[in-house]
């Protein structure tokens, strides 16, 4: 008998040589010939049209190829993909701007293969999942959401018109994306296709795939209780899965050995199991993150199934979504096994490991041991409702100015509100329990146990804040992350808690988010005048030393002790002695992750190394950075409906508005006007890098910031990107610094600090030797 190994999933429904893998497989279940009839659809022959448009295998895309194929036959429209290349990584890895992981380098080899063999490329925007529960996110990973805007900008610019890049999935309803469809398909097609016919061509791709699952569902039912033999689901994302070329063959290994595998997306996950889940899955962000655990969950009851979790090196959400995963199955007493594929061709390795794997599900099913209905524990963390009046509130520490209002005023709100230590030891240590998440997860985890060590508090009436986020990044997933990390130590440290509250603090008390503002204002501007009257003191130290009084007399002032005007003009006028030589230097703008660009223990100390070198800095005060990006969410909001979110941000930003007036006036004293406006609009801003107003976080951000850096500062030499080891938003920044370069005339360095003593800053150097030089 003729047998196959795998269920490639959507992937199929298309045609493949399968020859190689017939003679080798020995699981005695044919399922690939059943997938692609499942998937095979009659051509439409309505329109002649004398294009086509390429459709690369990569990423979400790849899950979605069978739906555009579709789409597009309906409307007679040539397609082409890029299912049978295989060199997309090698080829992808020399053209990507930026250490990607293998899917997203992937990618730019799939376009590449596609630009000689198409007129257009489709690369449409995949930034959320429509999901059925009110208020839960379901969004594709920040690599996805900013992928046309990463890939075009790695190709020539007179590729730019090539690329068709609408938006079909975010939280707008299916309306929209047959707008943007339309609208795409009428720049390209002569004659116009009317939106009714585009309309029906969406609509017939849709129901094409849903029918395609239900048969999916189906063939896994009947072909998974054939016999009391065990099989294997494939968990993970389906372009790193499902591909022929990235997936080491590893399907194929199980096949030969006799184990009949099956894919995530022929899983019918019960209402019960997704109940027990409900607590994790509301905390989850990510559309696949949530799947894999839906997946899990879902397998780890089935008493002939057992996981396989694939993934790729360097994917930075999985790194969080490996933890979940092991929980679920070992709450369920059930073996399972986590590939992690690297970046090389060989699949050398990985078959004595799916050997033993094999050896440990058989015994396991033989022993029918562990089956009992076991519920993932519950949030850890503390949210909104938590009692933290009488608990020590403990605040991550980035920057050595700010946070001190900050937690000024929460004791002044009556909170025991402290500050952690940040030290290059303490983030040398916390580099032990990374396993590929974004480094100040470890490191805020290590020195909240070792303050709470050091300073001799009660675990149990210990908090640590952590702003919650609603962003594609991985900080939306800090508390929970954090809390496991903490837990984890042990020595009473699993009875500590995990507030997770907005950077305003308006979930505590109505009168905090005003004062916390004028914190970051405050805080800012001291930064920035330092910064401006630092390289051209004449008395060395003076303007540390005044900064240093500075922090005691607002801090005070943030406590109640006086009024902050009064307190400021005191800071103001100690400024004001300084005398300043009237020699200019390089100006050098510092941009980046918030962790990092203010934080002189994480960064190295990095403004005074540029000072050291003959530089002077400009720092943008978290004030400054707020108004910049306020239009941007502000219309993003809008278009996601969250209107009550909108009404309470304007009218914070109206009163705050009015008041800061009363301090500018000092600050203006001694810098040329603190008070920049920022009035253009962002869309025109982010489409100058194909970015749309619906993306989100700190890419989005960086291009605004350097955009509006340049226009008040047209003087500004050189940029400096400060970035933590493994930050997605960080590393979209860097891959766009090129085209950043070009429409600023501004060369950047992008700077990655990744926990070790190694002097990063370095890098600076010939840029500023160069600048001091001419």
């Amino acid at each position: 008998m003729e047998n196959e190994k795998v269920a490639y999933g959507f992937l199929c429904g298309r045609e493949y040589d399968t020859k190689q893998y017939v003679n080798n497989s020995r699981s005695g279940f044919d399922l690939l010939k059943e997938r692609k009839r499942v998937f095979s659809f009659d051509p439409a022959a309505k329109y002649s049209r004398e294009i086509t448009i390429g459709i690369p295998a990569a990423v979400p895309i790849f899950e979605d190829i069978p739906l555009w194929k579709k789409f597009f036959d309906e409307l007679s429209i040539t397609t082409v993909t890029s299912e049978g290349y295989s060199d997309g990584l090698k080829e992808g890895k020399q053209i990507a701007r930026a250490e990607f992981c293998a899917p997203m380098a992937a990618l730019h080899g799939h376009v590449k293969y596609l630009a000689d063999r198409s007129d257009y490329i489709f690369l449409p925007f995949c930034l959320e999942k429509r999901s059925a529960q009110r208020g839960v996110k379901r969004q594709y990973c920040y690599y996805t959401q900013f992928a046309p805007s990463i890939v075009s900008a790695a190709f020539p610019k007179e590729c730019a018109d090539r690329f068709l890049m609408p938006l079909v999935h975010a939280l707008y309803r299916p309306f929209r994306a047959k707008i943007e469809l339309y609208r795409m398909l009428r720049s390209i097609c002569r004659p116009h296709i009317p939106f009714i016919d585009v309309s029906k061509a969406y609509d017939a791709a849709r129901d094409f795939k849903r029918s395609c699952s239900t048969k999916l569902h189906k063939i896994y039912k009947t072909a998974s209780q054939k016999d009391d033999g065990i099989h294997v689901v494939l968990i993970g994302r389906p372009y790193t899965v499902l591909s022929r070329f990235m997936n080491k063959g590893i399907p194929d290994i199980f096949g030969s050995l006799g184990i009949r595998v099956f894919f995530q997306d022929m899983l019918a996950h019960s209402t019960p199991d997704v109940e027990l889940m409900e607590n994790l899955l509301n905390e989850i962000h990510w559309y696949y993150a949530a799947e894999i655990v839906k997946a899990a969950q879902t397998v780890a009851k089935a008493p002939n199934a057992y996981p396989v979790m694939v993934t790729s090196f360097r994917c930075s959400p999985d790194s969080f979504v490996i933890d979940y995963f092991k929980k679920i199955l070992e709450a369920h007493e059930k073996p399972y096994l986590i590939l992690q594929l690297d970046e090389h061709e060989s699949s050398v390795g990985y078959e004595t490991r799916i050997e033993a794997a094999i050896r440990s599900f058989e015994n396991h099913h033989c022993s029918k041991t562990g089956r009992k209905a076991a519920r993932y524990a519950p949030s850890l963390f503390l949210t909104k409702e938590g009692h933290i009046l009488d608990k020590a509130l403990v605040i991550p520490n980035w920057d050595n100015i700010t946070p001190q209002f900050v937690a000024a005023n929460l004791r002044r709100g009556g909170l025991d509100a402290r500050l952690l230590d940040e030290s290059e030891t303490t983030i040398r240590k916390s580099m032990r329990h990374n396993t590929g998440q974004c480094i100040p997860v470890n490191i805020i985890a290590q020195e909240f146990v070792d303050y709470v060590e050091s300073h001799t508090l009660d675990p149990a009436k210990t908090v640590l804040w952590i702003v919650s986020s609603k962003m594609a990044c991985n900080i939306g997933l800090y508390p929970h992350h954090i809390k496991r990390l903490i837990h984890s130590l042990g020595r009473g440290m699993d009875k500590a808690g995990v507030y997770v509250g907005p950077m305003s603090f308006i979930d505590i008390s109505l009168r905090l988010p005003i004062n916390t503002y004028f914190a970051y204002l405050f805080g800012g501007f001291i930064r920035k005048i330092a910064c401006t009257i630092r390289p051209y003191e004449k008395e060395k130290g003076m303007t540390d030393r005044l900064v240093h009084d500075s922090i005691d007399i607002l801090r005070d002032a943030f406590l109640g002790k006086r009024p902050k005007e009064e307190a400021l003009a005191e800071v103001i006028a100690g400024f004001e002695t300084v005398k300043v030589s009237p020699e200019r230097k390089p100006k050098v703008a510092i941009f980046g992750d918030l962790y990092v660009r203010d934080n002189d223990v994480m960064n190295q100390d990095l403004i005074r190394f540029i000072e050291s070198h003959n530089g002077e800095v400009i720092v943008t005060p978290y004030s400054s950075y707020v108004q910049m990006i306020a239009q941007a969410y502000l219309k993003k909001w809008f278009f996601e409906g969250r209107y009550l979110d909108i009404l309470s941000s304007k009218a914070l930003i109206a009163a705050v508005t009015n008041l800061e007036k009363t301090y500018y006036k000092y600050f203006q004293r001694i810098l040329d006007d603190p008070g920049h406006e920022y009035s253009e609009r962002p869309e025109h801003i982010l489409a100058e890098y194909h970015v749309r107003i619906e993306h989100t976080g700190e890419s989005v951000d960086n291009l605004l910031k350097t955009y509006y850096i340049k226009k008040h500062y047209p003087d500004v030499s050189l940029f400096v990107q400060t970035s933590p080891a493994f930050c997605c938003p960080s590393l979209v920044t860097e891959a766009m610094a090129k085209k950043i370069e070009e429409k600023t005339g501004v060369p950047i360095v992008s700077i990655t600090y990744d926990g070790t003593s190694t002097k990063k800053n370095e890098a600076i150097i010939p840029y500023l030797t160069y600048l001091n030089r001419h």
